[in-house]
């Protein structure tokens, strides 16, 4: 699958002991990409330089560097500088411009990266390409994850067919705003540019857009998407196709975010419906989504709803009590205002003890509506990130 993809993968031992850490991803000159960055507006060195070399057209082979324990945020110029020597040295190495070599880097905030290691390291990944090397890839970008977060799919359209494979990292600071952490992903269909970046962007608005772990957004924020060009259909029905086997390979790998999420034990689905828009619905949702009473009550397992009627209250978009009702799963608990007349506290305790915690909440008569998926909040978050640097 999407053999022409080449990667290479090697360790620096730096934060994380003899594990792969580094990985250099060749892309054939045929492809086009799409980039989806952080909105944070404290970017770091590899976001800052991704984000120029996408206002330029990247042509000829192109190469992803990335590296993981180490963000390079937060370093100012001597960061830039850092990454510009680093990119030289690999473009040294492999041959390909500086221009068409895209860096990403994730881990601490405010460390400058260690460029003899690095550089090594990606010396090595450059002469160890090899193909169908994803799950290499998957286990060298992560950081906290415990689990590589890999999904693929393969389409048939007639008698032909082509391929989807994605790849993800992330389970703290993930609030995002663009795509979420690192996610790299990869399809040989031949589709246009403009084509490609327009159904990115719309998919990360309906997935990775769509989850919180913590709230918090990372400078670091990057999702990549790779069309190699090998195969070419011509069916009208090809976008449409294309976009909806996209769809979930991206939930797929947005929802092993949040179960692999720092101490998750939880997923929920928040559906918010009624207000004006679309955007004050979800605005809504992931204000639900982000309370640390209901995040912590999912973990205890008690359906405490009055902290999702808390949560939705405190925004800026009104809606009268009277019209609110909330379900959780397909149990009725508030209708109208009211406390459904066949709730019981045992029927949502229930619902509650699933891995899988769905809620609904409708706040009016309007049709609009949005989803954002969280996960619950547990003693062993804290554990982790309280010894993150240690």
């Amino acid at each position: 699958m999407l053999d022409e993809i080449e990667i290479g993968c090697a360790t620096t031992n730096s934060k994380y002991k003899e594990r792969l850490d580094c990985a250099v991803v060749k892309i054939p000159k045929s492809s086009t990409l799409s980039g989806v960055f952080t909105t944070n507006n404290f970017k770091s060195a590899p976001v800052k330089d991704c984000l120029k070399k996408f206002k330029k057209k990247l042509n000829g082979n192109k190469l992803l560097v990335i590296n993981a324990g180490n963000a390079n945020a937060g370093t100012g110029l001597a960061g830039e500088k850092d990454l510009e020597l680093l990119l030289n040295c690999v473009s040294s190495m492999t041959g390909v411009e500086i221009k068409n070599i895209l860096p990403f880097s994730t881990g601490v905030i405010g460390e400058r990266l260690k460029i003899k290691s690095l550089t090594s390291a990606f010396e090595e990944c450059s002469k160890n390409l090899k193909k169908n090397n994803f799950n290499n890839l998957a286990t060298s970008i992560m950081t906290t994850d415990k689990k590589v977060k890999i999904s693929k799919k393969v389409v048939k359209i007639g008698n032909k067919k082509f391929s989807i494979l994605g790849v993800a990292k992330g389970v703290g600071m993930i609030e995002p705003n663009m795509a979420t952490t690192l996610s790299f992903v990869f399809t040989d269909l031949k589709i246009a540019e403009s084509s490609l970046k327009k159904i990115h962007k719309s998919i990360c608005d309906e997935t990775f857009n769509s989850i919180s772990i913590d709230g918090d957004q990372s400078p670091s924020d990057s999702s990549i998407l790779v069309a190699t060009g090998k195969n070419l259909i011509n069916s009208s029905k090809l976008l449409q196709t294309f976009k909806k086997s996209l769809e979930v390979v991206f939930t797929e790998l947005s929802e092993k975010l949040l179960l692999d999420g720092e101490g998750a034990t939880k997923l929920i689905e928040i559906e918010v419906s009624g207000l004006k828009s679309k955007t004050a619905c979800k605005e809504v949702a992931k204000k639900i989504a982000n309370s640390p009473l209901l995040k912590t009550a999912a973990y205890g397992e008690d359906p405490n709803w009055g902290r999702i009627l808390s949560a939705a209250g405190n925004t800026k978009h009104k809606f009268l009590a009277k019209n609110v009702s909330i379900k959780i799963g397909q149990i009725k608990v508030l209708n109208k205002g009211e406390i459904h007349k066949k709730y019981r506290e045992a029927l949502g305790k229930k619902e509650f003890k699933k891995q899988r915690i769905s809620l609904a909440v409708n706040l009016g008569p309007s049709k609009h509506c949005a989803k954002v998926k969280s996960s619950d909040l547990t003693h062993e978050y804290v554990s982790i990130n309280s010894d993150y640097r240690s």
